[in-house]
């Protein structure tokens, strides 16, 4: 037998694949797992170890770096100097007027501007309005400020105060200031004569207890402006932020923040029987509510006195048809029937149509009345006449026609030539307080802090802000307390006091009565029973109403005293001792028939007010006057009384600044 000859690799080939992949394995352990991978930090490389101690090193070094004191850096040297310098030597030519630099002020120091002249505010009016509004539960930002989850209803006293202004005026006054054929050719620049308005300054004053006015302040901008601290306002160059007044300047030409400046939104108003219009136009719909409230109750008692009427002739009718069943078996009979039935059911109604069937013959017929004829065309005539000179009729739908023309619009802010309408609001009154107003408008002044100012209106080179006039002083502003009591009885034994407490919340007015005695605080937090009639009609009351007053009640003193103009009565009675702060003790009588006259007309007003039908609040996303002044979200539409059941027409404001 032939031994065969083995080969060395067909034997041994396992055992040299199992070393290789041992030292593949023994590799992968060691370099990625002893040794670790490498990253890269800084532009350099680390392994996981060596990061954390470089990390580490760099972390001391900047602590090192932040504890010692800053070094400061050397003071800025103007370049323009020596850069003219090397350019005239160069091209051996003068280049301070021609050559274009950043620091211009230095080449232009002949440029000398007047001011324009701003004008005049005028027909300024001022509205309080009382309502359930949704009031703002967080700080009011840019983006929270359309979520209906930012706001809830509560009570709001909003102050409007709302102004003219003549546009025309102003823009002249800067074409010609600026461009106008007094301004060197040189001098006149095209981006300066467009007048762009700055702020809108609203102040008030609050006459105190002694009788006297107070100081004038400044009334900040409402809470539900996201915005509010951008229109701050900065009359003096040192006050601006790095850009300086150009900066500003371009910032508030977008139409969106004009328009917000000089119209704001206002609050959504909940209540459902009130809504914000400007002051006057808020006027003619208070007028057109009171006056459809009247038409209400007239046409209700005039169906209630028909129904009684209705009732009272039911009961002769049918006697009347008794006594005429009697000659019904006659044709003559049977026609004085039917007359009188058509005539109303009346016994003269069959009286007359009985007797005329008797006495005219059948193929009479009735002659026209020609007197009467003349009279009804007099009358027509009359009543055409009447139509073509009345006066229009002024409905709420008129006035949101109104409102719509006065609103202005993006499109054409930059464009209007004519009187605009403007406001502000203070949200910022106190209920029993008593203010004044007054208001006026800013525009940037393009040239301030230049130099480029005329020496006769050198005090206006620093200021940011041109100034009108203020307006007059509106009338004064009484708001009204959301809190009365009103001492009803008392009751002699126990020297106890009945008191009628009265509270504004949510809209309305509710009531609640106390007893007291000496020692006693007036009023309480008491819960709420809704009546049927608010259940039915689904108004969200409050649980809890706090009818706390404050009072303590100090004593009851009777009161013996003389009243009457020409002759003298005496009256007994009692008055009820109070006090607020434990110092000052006021007193009221305890019994209606002897307060006085201011008093029962006030408790007559609320008691009124009180029995008022409650109505649900409206919806965020109702419509609402209010609502054509409520911002829009980019690319979103808005809806409003003006386009009831569409969208809001092309070209209402976007009421975000700088959106």
């Amino acid at each position: 037998m032939i031994k065969k000859r083995s080969n060395f690799i067909d034997e041994h080939i396992e055992k040299v694949a199992l070393v290789i992949g041992g030292l593949a394995a023994i590799y992968v352990l060691y370099a990625f797992v002893l040794r670790g991978p490498e990253l890269v930090f800084d532009n350099q490389k680390f392994r996981p170890g060596q990061l954390d101690i470089y990390i580490a090193e760099q972390s001391e070094k900047l602590k090192e770096r932040l504890a010692r004191d800053p070094i400061p850096k050397p003071p800025y040297v103007p370049q323009s100097v020596d850069f003219l310098a090397k350019m005239n030597l160069v091209l051996d030519k003068n280049l301070n007027v021609l050559w274009p630099v950043p620091s211009s002020v230095e080449m232009m120091v002949d440029k000398k501007y007047r001011m324009p002249v701003i004008g005049s505010v005028n027909d300024v009016a001022v509205e309080h309005i009382r309502a359930a509004a949704y009031m703002p539960k967080v700080a009011v930002t840019a983006e929270n400020f359309g979520s209906e989850e930012t706001y809830e209803p509560n009570d709001l006293d909003l102050v409007t105060v709302q102004a003219s202004f003549d546009l025309a005026p102003l823009i002249d006054s800067f074409q010609e200031c600026f461009a106008g054929k007094e301004v060197p050719e040189g001098w006149r620049d095209a981006g300066l004569v467009k007048p762009v308005f700055a702020a809108v300054q609203l102040q008030r004053q609050r006459l105190g207890d002694n009788g006297e006015w107070g100081q004038w302040e400044d009334v900040p901008r409402v809470k539900i402006d996201p915005e509010r601290d951008d229109y701050k306002i900065i009359e003096d160059v040192n006050g601006l932020p790095s850009g300086g007044v150009m900066v500003q300047f371009a910032k508030f030409s977008d139409p969106r923040i004009q328009v917000n400046l000089l119209q704001p939104a206002p609050y959504k108003i909940a209540s459902a029987d009130d809504d914000w219009l400007p002051p006057l136009l808020h006027r003619k719909f208070l007028t057109v509510r009171r006056e459809k409230e009247a038409q209400d109750r007239r046409e209700t008692i005039e169906a209630k006195a028909a129904e009684e009427r209705d009732k009272t002739a039911a009961r002769p009718a049918r006697e009347d048809h008794v006594v005429a069943e009697k000659p019904r078996s006659t044709a003559a009979g049977g026609a004085g029937y039917r007359g009188g039935a058509a005539g109303g059911g009346g016994r003269g109604g069959m009286e007359m149509g009985g007797s005329a069937a008797r006495n005219l013959p059948k193929t009479a017929t009735a002659k026209p009345d020609r007197t009467s004829e003349r009279d009804r065309r007099t009358e027509s005539t009359t009543a055409a006449e009447q139509r073509k000179t009345a006066k229009p009729v002024v409905t709420e739908a008129t006035i949101y026609d109104e409102m719509k023309k006065m609103l202005l619009t993006r499109k054409d802010i930059g464009k209007l030539r004519e009187t605009i309408t403007f406001w502000a609001y203070d949200d910022t009154v106190e209920p029993g307080a008593n203010y004044q107003y007054r208001i006026r408008l800013g525009v940037f002044n393009p040239v301030a802090g230049t130099g480029e100012v005329r020496e006769e209106d050198a005090e206006k080179d620093s200021k940011v802000i041109l100034w009108s006039e203020f307006s007059d002083v509106t009338d004064t502003v009484a708001i009204p307390k959301r809190l009365y009591f009103f001492p009803v009885n008392v009751q002699e034994a126990s020297m106890a006091a009945e008191v009628q407490v009265c509270r504004y919340v949510l809209g309305y007015w509710h009531s609640e009565p106390f007893m007291v005695k000496r020692g006693d605080v007036i009023g309480r937090v008491a819960k709420v029973e809704p009546s049927d009639k608010d259940k039915i009609a689904n108004v969200k009351l409050p649980e809890m109403i706090d009818y706390s007053t404050g009072a303590v009640v100090v004593d009851m003193v009777a009161m013996n005293d003389w009243f009457g103009d020409k002759t003298l009565q005496s009256r007994q009675y009692f008055d009820m001792l109070f006090s607020f702060d434990g110092t000052r003790v006021e007193r009221l009588p305890a019994k209606q028939m002897y307060w006085p006259e201011e008093l029962r007309l006030k408790y007559s007003e609320l008691k009124t007010l009180e029995k008022k039908p409650k109505e649900p609040w409206r919806a965020w996303s109702s419509t609402g006057a209010s609502e054509m002044q409520q911002r829009a979200v980019p690319g979103d539409h808005m809806r409003g009384p003006m386009d009831r059941g569409g969208e809001m027409q092309d070209g209402m404001p976007d009421r975000r600044p700088g959106r």
